[in-house]
């Protein structure tokens, strides 16, 4: 065999199981290595047949292993070390997301076969687990999954019952359902003006002590919706609620361990929800909340936290934004009981997540950590922002 011939029946042996093009090699992640292409030219036909036989039974072999991933009919290949949501978005299927952390949900799918890898569930309610949904940014596929988008549920009506300014900047929104809407204080919801503009908010309300739902919209210049919050709503517009998701409420079980909450902005809210919701269930251990704020805005629900710091096992401290939470924070656990801290932060992704390395770094545990962020686009919609 010439060194011609045998160049190509080595290509062609190689090469043809992965139907790409040998002079597209520096691309594709399963090619033969180049020294087959050196061996063409000095060893005998013999050896060459070893190699490529060898080197293409342990490419299918490989690929045999991996889990066969479907979304709503299409094929979905997921490179090694990637996550569902991350090959959702190379295939181009203009997924829901936001915070990518597991943490805003906006990436739930439904899986109506398939076995859904523990990790992907974490978060998430019985009921939802139930309906097999999963966190796409949270998932790594083992087995193989037949996925779609989450069947649609209906949506609540709801009217704007009150529209109080905090702040400057924050505007509390009160909302009247039509129907009964079950939640936790802390989690959130998306909220429709129509059918396009929609955009997702924290629940600052406790069910057992207010009918209505509470939100607190911090203004951003940019955003469409919080600018018709804060300028064109009026009592009495219709909006729609989806579903109240979300991991960051109170969890009774902790009820004798002590609890911080670090607040910035307008993270506020879920956290002024989550601490009344810990006075309700009778919360036995010590809780702090901290609020950083930028200097020249105010700290807004002062009265009304200094009046609960005075009633219960509260300390309530103001923060300057830039300034480090933990050394604040360091000087209430030195206070606190051995039993572990129960830590929940609300606010800017940025922020939060800063936050967390900062307590991991001091000692907390990571699943003892509650996080709620906010993304400058909480829902995105056919790859595009709303």
């Amino acid at each position: 065999m010439s060194p011609n011939r045998l160049d190509l029946w080595v290509r062609q042996t190689a090469y043809a199981p992965y139907k790409i093009s040998p002079t597209k090699n520096h691309q594709a992640k399963e090619s033969p290595p180049s020294i087959f292409i050196c061996l063409s030219l000095f060893s005998p036909p013999r050896t060459l047949w070893s190699l490529a036989v060898d080197w293409r039974d342990k490419m299918a072999n490989r690929r045999s292993s991996m889990p066969n991933i479907t979304f709503e009919g299409k094929n979905i290949n997921i490179n090694a070390g990637d996550n569902l949501l991350q090959a959702l978005i190379q295939a181009k299927t203009n997924p829901t997301y936001s915070c990518l952390a597991g943490q805003c949900h906006s990436c739930l799918l439904q899986a109506p076969s398939g076995i859904i890898p523990p990790q992907a569930q974490q978060g998430l309610s019985p009921q939802q687990c139930e309906r097999n949904l999963l966190l796409a940014c949270q998932c790594h596929p083992e087995h193989d999954l037949e996925l779609q988008r989450p069947q649609a549920r209906t949506k609540t009506d709801a009217m704007i019952s009150g529209l109080r300014q905090l702040s400057p900047e924050v505007t509390e929104l009160t909302l009247s359902p039509r129907t009964v809407f079950p939640y936790r204080p802390g989690q959130h919801t998306t909220i429709w003006r129509g059918p396009y503009l929609k955009r997702c908010y924290s629940l600052a309300s406790v069910p057992e002590q207010e009918t209505d739902l509470v939100f607190h919209i911090q203004h951003h210049p940019e955003g469409q919706f919080s600018t018709w919050i804060h300028q064109q709503a009026r009592e009495g517009d219709l909006l729609q609620l989806g579903t109240a998701i979300g991991n960051c409420h109170y969890h009774p079980q902790y009820a004798s361990r002590p609890l911080v909450l670090i607040g910035f902005g307008s993270g506020l809210g879920p956290l002024y929800g989550i601490l009344r919701d810990a006075i309700e269930h009778q919360h036995r251990g010590n809780m702090a909340l901290f609020h950083m704020a930028e200097e020249e805005q105010p700290h807004y629900l002062q009265s009304e936290l200094n009046h609960l710091s005075e009633q219960y096992k509260l300390a309530y401290s103001r923060l300057v934004e830039g300034s480090n939470p933990t050394e604040a924070v360091n000087q209430h656990l030195k206070q606190c009981p051995v039993s572990p801290v129960i830590a929940y932060l609300c606010g800017p992704a940025a922020q939060v997540k800063a936050c967390q390395r900062l307590l991991l770094n001091s000692g907390l545990v990571a699943e003892h950590i509650f996080t709620e962020c906010f993304t400058d686009t909480q829902i995105q919609k056919d790859g595009q922002n709303i």
